[in-house]
């Protein structure tokens, strides 16, 4: 009980800190968690952002929806704008990138190259993306889809996927009925309890 008010009074002081910082009812955030400036972040009701956790807009903006976990050490980079939608999961080490650098000159470094976006990234509601995935500029993860531990999204996922691998790729859906020797390890398809 005594964490859940630190965590709540930590988030009405980063929404003092940071105007366009918007919270819902009962969001949790723990104060080793960061959220820049830089653009609107709005999290919804009853939403969790643990120890470690970069919310940066980058000139675009961040909008988390309902009972969303955003675990230890996720990096949320939202130059390009990122949604995601209510009841999804995001396991530690995570890393989100609405944005790129350019990279087409080789007369002048690249970190003086600027940056551009293809879109924002969209995850839909009830998704689980697995610890230390990486999800790419422009991508939208549909309803219900599981991101297996590791991958890397670069592409679009349709709902109730599983996505495993680098590059990522559909290895089942969940709408498809599995013996229950098949099922057997899905528990640990993410890599941890999110």
């Amino acid at each position: 009980m005594a964490m859940g008010l630190v965590h709540t009074a930590t988030a009405a002081l980063f929404r003092l800190l940071n105007p366009a910082l918007k919270l819902g009812r009962g969001v949790q955030f723990d104060p080793r968690a960061f959220p820049a400036r830089g653009g609107p972040i709005s999290l919804g009701d009853s939403t969790i952002v643990r120890a470690g956790a970069m919310l940066l807009p980058g000139g675009g903006s961040i909008h988390v929806g309902a009972h969303v976990t955003v675990n230890q050490y996720v990096v949320l980079y939202g130059e390009g704008g990122i949604r995601i939608g209510d009841d999804v999961m995001i396991a530690s080490h995570t890393a989100l990138f609405a944005g790129n650098h350019h990279f087409d000159r080789i007369d002048i470094p690249m970190r003086l190259q600027g940056t551009s976006s293809r879109g924002s990234i969209t995850i839909e509601d009830d998704v689980w993306v697995g610890s230390h995935c990486v999800i790419l500029d422009g991508v939208t993860i549909g309803t219900g889809s599981v991101i297996a531990a590791g991958a890397v999204v670069s592409k679009d996922v349709e709902p109730y996927s599983i996505i495993a691998g680098v590059p990522g790729k559909c290895v089942g859906n969940r709408r498809d009925s599995l013996s229950e020797s098949e099922g057997a390890g899905n528990a640990d398809i993410a890599g941890e309890k999110s």
